[in-house]
């Protein structure tokens, strides 16, 4: 078992992958890595002119000159650090496991670009180098009322969403941890980009029981609702459905999908759509498709390649001025209360659980993969607060 007691040293101000990346600012920790803004050191961005040059002495003056620009400033990137710690003999560290997936999908344009990896010279820490997105995560997108009553944004940005989930899955990785928090766009809310892969896996099936972040885990992932295996493909769609009803309402449903614990999910299994209609401020289209696409079996839910599709047959996917006069006082009260500075969460719900105060860009380094531990490591994980949810 791995021992976690020295957390990793801040390395803000350290020049690191041969010379070439200065960590200019910690933007984030976890009890596993640290996440840095990066910048190019001067050697670097020289070496990478001179390259430039070379390559484009061939071409026109005028085709040089639009370039050169942006290739004299030093570059910015995400740089993650993490423990490079081997769980048992004969496994890829955590690390390594995130690496590998994150690598198989970084070429998709609503993936986070992982540009390259390196270990420091003790081999004892991995780094990341990912591009850097300044204006956040969906979450914030979120509290800052960009979506409210935009379901041709909405609808948008869940196409290209979808998409690069399809794209996963069809080369055979699977997120697991689906969130706003884990969805970076840009200032106007759109062009998501899926990141943070240390929950992923390769199997479609498993026994990772309670994997995720608990709002968005299908019940199924509870160990009190278990009958078999957990279906990996399923537990990204439910996160996906969740995420929607987030984006339009600008909460969540329930804190959990536990039907020993939590009312509200027990009062949705007793009736959905109603259940639906009563809470959240979403268009009676919206709920009949939500219905189908967060239905306790597995195998009934409509399937992940179809979502996009019929979400977008889907007219308006907020509640109706009619309706809405019909509606309880809180649905009410969130349709007052439009654009900036709207609460992220309705009555006890809270939104990202265990997000903190952590800036904007530690999202992505606060989820590491302990998916493929055993049950029992992850227990002690969760006791010892270093395994967030």
């Amino acid at each position: 078992m791995p021992h976690f007691k020295k957390r990793i040293p801040n390395l803000t101000g350290c020049v690191v992958d041969d010379g070439t990346l200065l960590l200019k600012k910690l933007v984030g920790a976890g009890a596993f890595g640290k996440l840095y803004r990066g910048v190019e050191t001067e050697s670097a961005c020289s070496s990478r002119r001179s390259s430039w040059a070379s390559s484009s002495s061939d071409s026109s003056l005028s085709s040089s000159e639009s370039s050169s620009s942006s290739e004299s400033k030093p570059r910015v990137y995400a740089v993650k650090c993490l423990r490079n710690t081997v769980m048992y003999d004969g496994q890829e560290s955590l690390a390594a496991n995130e690496r590998h997936f994150h690598s198989l999908v970084s070429n998709h344009p609503n993936i986070v670009t992982l540009r390259r990896h390196f270990t420091d010279s003790s081999k004892k820490h991995m780094f990341f180098v990912m591009d850097f997105y300044s204006s956040g995560d969906m979450s914030l997108a979120i509290a800052d009322g960009l979506y409210h009553r935009n379901s041709a944004l909405i609808k948008r940005t869940f196409a290209q969403l979808g998409d690069a989930v399809t794209f996963c899955h069809n080369l055979g990785v699977y997120h697991r941890d689906i969130k706003p928090e884990n969805i970076l766009v840009d200032h106007e809310g759109e062009n998501p980009r899926l990141t943070d892969f240390g929950l992923a896996t390769c199997y479609a099936s498993t026994y990772d029981y309670e994997c995720g972040t608990i709002p968005y885990m299908p019940p199924e992932s509870f160990l009190e609702s278990c009958t078999g295996p957990c279906y990996s493909d399923f537990s990204d769609a439910w996160a996906l459905g969740i995420t929607l009803i987030n984006l339009v309402a600008s909460q969540l449903p329930w804190d959990a999908a536990r039907v020993s614990t939590d009312a509200r999910f027990n009062e949705f299994i007793g009736g959905k759509k109603s259940f639906l209609h009563r809470h959240q401020p979403l268009s009676r289209p919206l709920i009949r498709f939500l219905a189908r696409f967060l239905h306790l079996e597995p195998w009934k839910r409509i399937p992940l390649a179809e979502f996009a599709e019929k979400l977008e047959g889907i007219e308006d996917l907020f509640i109706s001025e009619e309706e809405l006069e019909r509606a309880s006082e809180g649905t009410r009260e969130w349709a007052r209360r439009e654009g900036p500075g709207r609460p992220l969460v309705g009555e006890s719900h809270t939104h990202g659980v265990g997000r903190g105060v952590i800036p904007r860009l530690a999202l992505p380094v606060c989820r590491f993969a302990v998916g493929e531990a055993s049950q029992g490591f992850r227990g002690v994980l969760r006791r010892l607060r270093f395994w967030r949810k």
